[in-house]
C-alpha cells in the first residue's frame, strides 16, 4: 500500500465536527500550525440547536457553519400525556453543516487532510504519530507536538474510569414527504422517546431512543420493518408516517451518556463527544461540544508554553468537562422523571435515577460560599484567580458585566444593613457611569441575597 511521507505539524486535530473545528480555529488564532483530519458523514442526519448555540458558533469563529443553520421553527413536546409548543429550535442538516465547518477551518488557514484515522501512536519519539487512510488507497502519516482527539463517539474510550449512563441506542431514518411547515416534535412512548424533524422541502428525520440491551431489538435485516411498526404505535407520529416514505435504511448509533476517564495526557486532549457524550434528551450535543471546545485552546497553550502549570490546566479542564456532563445528565434525569405513565418500564426506570439524586440547577435560593483561588481562562492561558464560589457555581465566577467579583465581595460586613451599604458604595466606585454593568451586578447580588 503506497505511503505518503510523514508530515510534521504543531497540533493535529482528528475530527472536524463543531468541537474539532472550534479548537482548530482557536489554536490558529494563537499562532499554532494546525492540521485537521476529516472524513465526510456517510449518511444524512439532522440535529436541533438553540439560538444560544447559534450565537456560540458565531463567537467561535465559525460564520459559515452559523449561516448554514436553518431559521427557527416550532418545537412541540408531547410528554406524560400533555402537549406543549412554547419553544422553537433551529434545524441543522449535518452534511451541509459539516461542509460549512470545513470552510471556516480553511478560512482560518487550518491545513485540511481528508481521510480516516487508522491508528494513533502516542509513544512515538517526535510526538503522536497518526496513520490516515486517504483517497486512492494511500496512507499518510502525520506527526505532531500535540494531538486533539475530536472523533466523537467513534474515538476509543479511556477504560475503567469512564462514567456511563444506561445503555442507549438511537435508531434514525430519513423519510421524504410533501413540502410543508418545518418543525420538530419530541414524544415519549412506552419503550423510549422519539424526535422528529421536518424541513420545508419535505425531508423528515426520525430518531427513536431505546434501550441498547433490549431483547426486543431485531437484527439488521429486520430493523426497517421493526422501526416502521414502532412508528405505527406512537400516536403523535402516525400522521407524519402516513405522509412520508422511507428515504434510507434505518441507522443504529450508540447514544449512551459517557464521560471519559482521562481527558488530558502529556501530549493529547479530548474534546466534544470524544470527551463527554450526553443523552440527546438532556440538551443538544453541539452546545455541549462548544462549551468545552471554546476553552480548550487556552488549556493546550498552557500545557505547551507553561509546563509548570500543567496540573493547573489539566484540573481546570477536567473539572469543567465533568461539571458540564453531570449538569446535562441531571437535566435529562429530571425530564425523564416528568413521564409517570411507564415508571415500571425498564427504559424509564433506569433513566429516572441516573446519575444521582443531586439537583440539576443547584439551590432554589443559591448562596455565596466564599472567595477562593481557582483556575480561569485569562486571555491565552489558564491561571489562578480569585473568584466567587457559590452553591450553584462550584467552579467559581470571575466577573459579571466585565467587573471582577472578588474585590467587590471581599471582607464584607456580616450585618445585612452594613453589607448593603458597603456594596452600594463599592458598586458606585467600581462601575462609575457604566449603568449596564451596575444593573447586571445588582441583579447578581440580589440573586445571592447579598443586597
Amino acid at each position: 500500500m503506497p505511503i505518503i511521507s510523514s508530515t510534521l505539524t504543531d497540533i493535529l486535530v482528528t475530527g472536524a465536527g463543531p468541537a474539532g473545528c472550534t479548537v482548530a480555529v482557536g489554536l490558529r488564532r494563537l499562532g499554532y500550525r494546525v492540521t485537521l483530519v476529516h472524513a465526510p458523514r456517510p449518511w444524512p442526519s439532522c440535529e436541533g440547536i438553540s439560538a444560544r448555540t447559534l450565537r456560540g458558533l458565531e463567537s467561535a469563529g465559525l460564520p459559515h457553519a452559523a449561516m448554514s443553520v436553518l431559521p427557527a421553527s416550532a418545537r412541540r413536546v408531547e410528554w406524560n400525556g400533555e402537549a406543549n409548543a412554547a419553544n422553537t429550535e433551529h434545524l441543522v442538516l449535518r452534511q451541509e453543516f459539516d461542509a460549512a465547518l470545513l470552510e471556516d477551518a480553511r478560512a482560518a488557514d487550518v491545513t485540511l487532510v481528508p481521510g480516516r484515522v487508522r491508528n494513533i501512536d502516542y509513544a512515538h519519539t517526535d510526538g503522536p504519530l497518526v496513520t490516515v487512510d486517504t483517497a486512492g488507497g494511500k496512507v499518510q502519516r502525520l506527526s505532531c507536538r500535540f494531538l486533539v482527539e475530536a472523533r466523537g463517539r467513534t474515538a476509543p474510550g479511556t477504560g475503567a474510569d469512564q462514567l456511563r449512563g444506561p445503555e442507549t441506542v438511537g435508531l434514525m431514518q430519513l423519510r421524504r414527504g410533501p413540502p410543508g411547515n418545518p418543525g420538530t416534535l419530541v414524544s415519549s412512548f412506552a419503550n423510549g422517546w422519539a424526535w422528529l424533524a421536518s424541513t420545508a422541502q419535505g425531508l423528515y428525520f426520525v430518531q427513536l431512543s431505546v434501550c441498547a440491551d433490549s431483547r426486543e431489538l431485531p437484527g439488521r435485516a429486520e430493523l426497517n420493518a421493526w422501526f416502521d411498526r414502532q412508528l405505527c404505535d406512537i400516536p403523535s407520529l402516525q400522521a407524519w408516517q402516513r405522509h412520508s416514505e422511507p428515504g434510507a435504511d434505518v441507522i443504529a448509533r450508540g447514544s449512551t451518556s459517557i464521560l471519559q476517564g482521562q481527558l488530558v495526557t502529556a501530549n493529547s486532549l479530548r474534546v466534544g463527544d470524544a470527551a463527554m457524550a450526553v443523552d440527546p434528551l438532556s440538551g443538544n450535543g453541539i452546545f455541549q461540544s462548544l462549551s468545552c471546545a471554546l476553552v480548550a485552546p487556552a488549556v493546550i497553550n498552557t500545557l505547551l508554553q507553561k509546563p509548570a502549570d500543567r496540573a493547573l490546566a489539566t484540573g481546570f479542564y477536567t473539572d469543567r468537562v465533568r461539571h458540564t456532563f453531570l449538569r446535562f445528565a441531571r437535566m435529562g434525569r429530571d425530564f425523564y422523571r416528568m413521564e409517570a405513565r411507564w415508571q415500571d418500564n425498564d427504559f424509564w426506570r433506569r433513566r429516572q435515577g441516573w446519575p444521582d439524586q443531586e439537583a440539576a440547577h443547584g439551590d432554589i435560593a443559591p448562596t455565596l460560599l466564599g472567595i477562593e483561588n481557582r483556575p480561569v481562562v485569562s486571555g491565552k492561558i489558564i491561571r489562578p484567580q480569585s473568584v466567587a464560589v457559590t452553591s450553584d457555581q462550584p467552579l467559581g465566577v470571575w466577573h459579571v458585566g466585565g467587573i471582577e467579583l472578588a474585590p467587590l465581595l471581599q471582607d464584607l460586613p456580616a450585618a445585612p444593613d452594613l453589607r448593603r451599604l458597603a456594596l452600594s458604595s463599592r458598586l458606585a466606585e467600581t462601575c462609575g457611569s457604566d449603568a449596564t454593568a451596575k444593573t447586571m451586578l445588582e441583579a447578581w447580588l440580589r440573586r445571592y441575597r447579598l443586597m
